[in-house]
């Protein structure tokens, strides 16, 4: 068992709204939106989210988009605890194959370690980690969605955890957990016995971290129903799922862009299948994701001339060779549009300006 000690604090919102999560995390949305007599189309429409996403759970969204549309669905419907009601209906299914991996484990606290190490297939950005001694004799799973601390994300973590908490239930039945304990940061929602009927265990609201606490013990539990031959069989799925439906596509292109851009070969055909799909596929996806190849590739070829320009000496011919043109009138034409002028008056008006960046 390898489990990764992480204090709380260590888990606070980042700035970044590029989070990217499976549209998996849409699952039930639309079902209880009827429910509770509102149109699921209108509101993903208002969050800018196609509802074709509700049908393709490996695709991708940003996270934030996910945060608000649940945020703006209690809201709009006037449902406090829609967060918890989507748990019911989610479940553990809201974490895919990762959920077969964790409940097929050898013990629980191996389980936890699973969804940690896979939390690429849920989330570019969102953490799940565990420490062994968060408190005397307790053990806590905490999860952070990394995302600006100015957006609202009460129904989505008690989602989260309420997933959490089911899940773990499923790990050790015969375990009590009526004394666990759930963090949330959020100072308003439910009346605590509300909670307390609602999620089995104590709340606690207004808190510095969010994290659910249980007894350590409860890590070494042996999973009596676990079937590893499954766990060993859906492990390599995962992997194949994150390496073709990439959570954040436009960052793995641009890598292998990086790594190969001198080559001057790094076409759209040779990406892709280094990625494994066709080209057709890639633009696809990427569109899917707001980007496009040609988009990705300009932008890196702008930042490593604007670099070379600035802090090297090196002559044009070297500077458009490192970033993978074959001709000084497709470079000049590039800094034209990228700079608006040519390279060498680029780099003389840098040089007397200090260095400093005269592009936004």
């Amino acid at each position: 068992m390898s489990l990764r000690a992480t204090p709380p604090k260590l888990l606070g919102m980042t700035t970044s709204t590029s989070s990217r999560v499976r549209a998996r995390a849409l699952m039930g949305f639309a079902d209880l939106v009827n429910q509770c007599g509102g149109d699921p189309s209108d509101l993903l429409h208002e969050l800018n989210i196609s509802p074709a996403l509700l049908e393709q759970p490996d695709a991708s969204l940003e996270h934030a988009q996910v945060v608000r549309l649940f945020e703006r669905a209690a809201e709009r419907l006037e449902v406090s605890d829609f967060g918890l009601q989507l748990a019911q209906i989610q479940d553990t299914d809201a974490l895919g194959p990762v959920a077969v991996i964790a409940l097929n484990a050898a013990c629980v606290g191996e389980a936890l370690d699973a969804i940690h190490r896979h939390m690429a297939y849920i989330s570019t950005s969102a953490e799940a980690v565990i420490d062994p001694d968060a408190r005397p004799s307790q053990a806590a799973l905490f999860y952070s969605l990394n995302l600006p601390i100015d957006i609202p994300h009460r129904q989505k973590s008690e989602l989260s955890y309420a997933i959490a908490l089911r899940l773990l239930r499923l790990l050790a039945p015969e375990q009590d957990s009526t004394d666990w304990e759930v963090h949330f940061k959020h100072e308003q929602g439910l009346p605590l016995d509300e909670y307390r009927q609602r999620l089995g265990c104590r709340v606690k609201l207004g808190q510095k971290a969010e994290g659910l606490y249980f007894p350590r013990e409860l890590l070494d539990q042996t999973i009596n129903t676990a079937d590893p031959v499954l766990a060993g069989e859906v492990e390599p799925y995962v992997s194949h799922i994150v390496r073709r439906f990439p959570l954040d596509l436009a960052m793995q292109v641009r890598t292998l862009l990086e790594q190969q851009l001198v080559s001057g070969n790094c076409t759209l055909p040779r990406i892709a299948q280094q990625l494994m799909m066709s080209p057709r596929t890639l633009q696809r996806r990427l569109k899917q994701q707001g980007s496009s190849f040609d988009e990705i590739a300009d932008t890196l070829r702008r930042e490593r001339a604007e670099d070379l320009l600035r802090n090297s000496n090196k002559p044009l011919e070297s500077v458009w060779g490192l970033i993978g043109y074959t001709e000084a009138s497709t470079f000049n034409r590039a800094c034209r549009r990228w700079f608006g002028q040519t390279p060498l008056a680029f780099r003389k008006a840098l040089r007397n300006t200090g260095g400093a960046s005269l592009v936004s």
